[in-house]
Order: structure tokens, then C-alpha cells, then sequence
């Protein structure tokens, strides 16, 4: 596969109608996904010999993709609908992060924080953390 631009990789947002329509959170400039796996540890000792090594046994524990990103505030539809959702009573709404010649992962996200900055010389700038409310599908490119 071939290297991808960076920028490439989008972040959009569900309008929440129906059929529900995607819209590019263009301001930012950084951002990442991160998939997220834990274990149960049932590890216990070999009955036939206690004292010998013991390795480790897991099963399958939660899973949850979790999102950041920041960039420039443009005051976009996108981001209006982003802020909306965030001050909501259900601040959870349909995402999807494609990732270049790869695929696209959607789901229901929950905006877990959303940060508005800025210095007396330059532009407004914001901050974005999603975590996951349930599954997430991932549909190859």
C-alpha cells in the first residue's frame, strides 16, 4: 500500500436525519483513532505441577475505539452540529473516521470533551475526544 497524506484521514460527523448524512469536520489538523483491547486475567496454577511456570491466560475483555483531534475552529455547519451535540442531556451521535486506501470505521460516539483556546495573535482553536457508546463497524475501502 501506498503512503497516505495525513490529511486525508477524516473525521465526520452524522447530521442525525434520516437517512443520516456525514460532514467533514474540516478544521482539524491533527488527528488520531485509537483501538482499544482489555483482558480478563484467569490465570491459574497447573494443578499437576503448582510450582512450575505459570503463563498467562486471558479471554476477551471490552472494547472501545476512542478519537482526539484539533485544529482550527471555522465555524462550519459541522462544528455547530458538533457543539450542539456536546451540550446536549445525550451528547452521543453516528461518526466515522476513513482512513485512506483503508477502510471506514462508523458508530455512536459520545463527545467525552470538546475545548476552545486561542492567543491574542493567532486563530480560535479547538479540541475534539470521542469514545465509543457501542460497536464499531469497519467496512474495507
Amino acid at each position: 500500500m501506498a503512503k497516505q497524506l495525513g490529511r486525508a484521514l477524516l473525521v465526520k460527523i452524522g447530521d442525525g436525519a434520516s437517512p443520516e448524512v456525514f460532514s467533514n469536520l474540516c478544521g482539524l489538523n491533527s488527528k488520531a483513532m485509537t483501538i482499544n483491547n482489555t483482558s480478563i486475567d484467569v490465570t491459574t496454577p497447573d494443578c499437576s505441577t503448582p510450582g512450575g511456570a505459570l503463563w498467562t491466560e486471558t479471554l476477551n475483555g471490552l472494547k472501545n475505539v476512542s478519537i482526539t483531534g484539533d485544529g482550527f475552529f471555522e465555524d462550519s455547519t459541522s462544528e455547530t452540529r458538533m457543539n450542539t451535540v456536546a451540550m446536549a442531556a445525550d451528547n452521543s451521535c453516528n461518526f466515522t473516521v476513513t482512513v485512506p486506501a483503508f477502510g471506514t470505521y462508523a458508530g455512536a460516539f459520545r463527545i467525552a470533551s470538546l475545548e476552545f483556546g486561542g492567543e491574542t495573535e493567532g486563530g480560535v482553536t479547538y479540541s475534539l475526544s470521542l469514545e465509543s457508546t457501542g460497536a464499531v463497524t469497519f467496512t474495507a475501502a
